[in-house]
């Protein structure tokens, strides 16, 4: 039996449950997203370095460092996604909770504009590499 000061637990609905489980799967996602560029990061900064040990039996000098640079700005960007990914996660499932869910396209935008700045960088670097 209830007493007054303990409020009512209400069951989750099904389509509440479902919410979250989409929130999951959405986070997941962004996760996937973000090891691939960490992946790519991790590539281009190593793609660099054979290009580098290439270069010296080349006559043509290679640019030093720069596929470091970007390699290690892909990385910064996935380590920044996962954690905005993470915090889009808690926030939409607060959210749900309180039935108060508020689409937001900030965060999609924002990896948009970064992964298409990143593949501009990497698309001149290779031009010059060419």
């Amino acid at each position: 039996m209830e007493t007054p000061d303990e409020p009512e637990k209400e069951a989750p609905s099904p389509s509440r449950t479902r919410d979250h489980l989409a929130n999951e799967r959405t986070l997941l996602a962004w996760v996937r997203t973000s090891i691939a560029v960490i992946g790519l990061g991790f590539i281009v900064a190593r793609f660099g370095l054979l290009l580098r040990e290439l270069g010296a039996t080349n006559p043509h000098p290679l640019p030093s460092g720069v596929s470091t640079v970007i390699g290690v700005a892909l990385t910064v960007c996935g380590v920044i996604v996962l954690l905005l990914s993470l915090q889009r996660y808690r926030t939409v499932g607060d959210g749900i909770e309180r039935n108060e869910y508020g689409w937001s396209p900030r965060l999609a935008i924002a990896l948009t504009l970064v992964l298409a700045a990143a593949g501009v960088l990497l698309a001149i670097y290779l031009i010059i590499t060419a």
